[in-house]
């Protein structure tokens, strides 16, 4: 697999899933990002407000605020910051939910490391 490195980039990863979580953390650690965590819509809210963030990996289903919550409010500041929206739930129109709220990018789960890695470059690079 082709490596990437993402120095100077900062991911904020919106996940309640541990599972997902772990996942996420063994395939962004090699390329040097920085990463910020959050668990629920609210806390992506007040991490996304008090950092700089040149990616946001986004689950739509939160135990709280929801994903399109978030989506609703990074747009609705006017931030063009990509978005890469991911779940699980594709069958219930979340995909054009999605793009109808500003998202970048659209990933089903499972993911696959390869396609999220190649997504991920190419919105780094916009």
């Amino acid at each position: 697999m082709k490596k990437f490195d993402f120095s100077n980039k900062t991911i904020l990863v919106v996940e309640d899933a541990e599972t997902s979580n772990r996942f996420f953390e063994a395939a962004l650690s090699r390329t040097k990002t920085n990463l910020l965590w959050a668990e629920d819509g609210s806390e992506a809210i007040e991490i996304f407000e008090k950092n700089p963030v040149d990616l946001i990996l986004l689950d739509l289903n939160l135990l709280s605020t929801s994903g399109f919550e978030v989506l609703k409010h990074v747009r609705g500041r006017g931030n063009t910051v990509p978005v890469l929206v991911q779940t699980a739930y594709v069958l219930a129109g979340e995909e054009k939910t999605s793009f109808e709220l500003g998202a970048d990018a659209f990933i089903a789960k499972p993911i696959k490391l390869n396609q999220l890695m190649e997504t991920i470059d190419e919105l780094l690079k916009k």
